[in-house]
């Protein structure tokens, strides 16, 4: 029997989708920044925080940045050279993989390199990412990670104890009854050591934009127009390597011109249903439930 609308169960959380109007616009976005600007980078973010990209979005207030929906963008841009719409662009379709963005400048390669290079900003680590060092802490009176060091409340003592550090509360300080060691170095943190560190105003996690590789309207630096529409990878330090690994993004083209072409078919018919979609991808509240639970047989919801 078909419920009626007064017993559907809608989520709080529910968001409405975007339209195919929306996508459209964004692949019209990205072919005017594509005929507009010199250089197209692909890039990735490490320790991504909103409130740090939206920095970097002002701060490149000349320039364009696009972040997710690569399969649109990769669309947009033309993933094979029949279907690009600028020499080279096929290619550099091939690098939008994993959780990376795409910024389109006039800046020539030696300043975006230099900037992106000097911009990091720091914030506390959260739980999944690795420790950036060890954290020791000796016996006595638990102290902020500031200069000159400060005891911390009184009121963090529950806290810290719930977390599972060995302290007690002396004189009004929290105190740890033996040494104990929050973290090391590499590991991966818990939600519990991750809160650990924000409690003692320890920050480890920098926020970064590493580039991958760049299409370049003008072609390579001192080899000619041979070259215009050429994409160029960026030598990585292992640092920029390992950031990278832990960002999400992947390195590299996807796969060859060959499989590439072999799988356009599939690969349109993907597109046109993700620029259709109207639903928000979220389960039905009723169903999500039933997944969720193993019930006995005969056992409705």
């Amino acid at each position: 029997m078909a419920r009626t609308k007064r017993a559907k169960v809608v989520s709080l959380t529910r968001t409405k989708a975007k339209s195919r109007e929306n996508k459209e616009s964004l692949m019209e976005n990205v072919r005017g920044a594509a005929q507009q600007y010199s250089y197209a980078w692909v890039f990735a973010v490490g320790n991504m925080r909103n409130t740090y990209l939206g920095e970097v979005r002002s701060l490149w207030q000349g320039s364009k940045i696009f972040f997710g929906k690569l399969r649109v963008i990769a669309k947009a841009l033309g993933e094979t050279p029949e279907e690009e719409i600028r020499p080279g662009f096929g290619a550099l379709s091939t690098r939008l993989r994993g959780n990376v963005g795409l910024l389109f400048t006039d800046s020539p390669p030696a300043e975006v390199l230099d900037w992106c290079s000097d911009y990091r900003r720091i914030d506390f680590a959260r739980t999944g990412s690795k420790a950036a060092r060890t954290v020791e802490l000796k016996e006595g009176p638990v102290m902020f990670d500031l200069d000159p060091p400060e005891a911390l409340p009184h009121s963090l003592e529950p806290q810290l104890r719930a977390l599972g550090m060995p302290t007690q509360l002396k004189n009004g300080v929290p105190t740890l009854l033996q040494d104990y060691t929050v973290c090391k170095k590499g590991e991966v943190l818990s939600a519990e050591q991750a809160q650990i560190l924000k409690h003692l105003l320890i920050q480890m996690a920098h926020f970064r934009l590493v580039p991958l590789a760049y299409w370049s309207a003008v072609g390579k630096a001192g080899e000619g127009k041979d070259t215009e529409g050429a994409v160029v990878d960026v030598e990585l330090s292992e640092e920029d390597r390992e950031l990278v690994q832990n960002s999400g993004a992947l390195l590299g083209a996807k796969e060859s011109r060959k499989s590439a072409s072999r799988s356009q078919a599939m690969d349109e018919e993907e597109l046109d249903e993700d620029l259709d979609e109207e639903d928000d991808g979220e389960m039905d509240p009723v169903e999500a439930r039933k997944s969720a639970m193993m019930l006995p047989e005969g056992v409705k919801l």
